[in-house]
């Protein structure tokens, strides 16, 4: 499909809108942003799929209507500093680039040079690129107010966790060993620090790399 724009309007009129999606800063950005730049050439023509798109070494393209659900049940602000983990691609950093002053995006190293060219020839300059452990997050940075895991997890590490601020939310598809059919849950984290946890519509992406369920050994 060469005309991207109406595939971007017809994504969002009839794959993301009719999924409950009503926010309009997040229906314009799904609109605008052009989604088939941040995929290799050769698959830029199922850039508007409603499915997830497989970019190799465990990263993926989240489906439109779940990647904008994920997005409106964190809320964010203008004020908000949002981190983005496992977005090899960078379109889950531009997508909150849109909405909030500053995106940190955390991937393996060698990935940070091709996010900083692809947001650069977008001309998207408030996102800044980590190079380092997805598990860990980046606690220098912290806190933030909204974190982002881009695919499916087993459990959220306390690490990430402790790395919100107060009223913070962090948004992640949590699926059990086996199952197809993930969780989107958001944890918030409360005053005093305590962290609690809402599930909220089921998803069916594939573990982020590092976040897979560990392996049980039995004797």
């Amino acid at each position: 499909m060469s005309n991207y724009a109406q595939a971007r309007t017809n994504m969002v009129d009839c794959q993301i809108h009719t999924n409950g999606v009503i926010d309009p800063r997040i229906l314009t950005t799904f609109e605008t942003l052009p989604r088939e730049e941040f995929l290799p050439k050769e698959i830029q023509s199922i850039a508007y799929k409603d499915e997830d798109v497989a970019l190799g070494n465990g990263r993926l393209l989240l489906e439109p209507q779940v990647h904008a659900r994920m997005v409106q049940l964190v809320d964010p602000k203008a004020e908000d500093s949002v981190l983005v983990i496992g977005d090899s691609c960078g379109y889950a950093a531009a997508v909150f680039a849109n909405m909030v002053g500053t995106v940190f995006t955390l991937e393996d190293k060698d990935a940070t040079n091709q996010i900083d060219k692809k947001l650069q020839s977008l001309d998207i300059n408030n996102v800044v690129t980590i190079g380092g452990d997805l598990t860990k997050g980046d606690a220098s940075k912290a806190p933030f107010d909204v974190i982002f895991i881009n695919g499916a997890v087993a459990n959220v590490p306390d690490a990430l966790l402790n790395q919100l601020s107060e009223d913070g939310r962090l948004v992640a598809v949590v699926k059990d060993a086996g199952e197809t059919m993930g969780r989107v849950t958001v944890f918030e984290k409360a005053p005093g620090g305590s962290c609690s946890s809402y599930p909220h519509f089921s998803a069916g992406c594939a573990y982020l790399a590092g976040f897979e369920p560990k392996t049980q050994f039995s004797f």
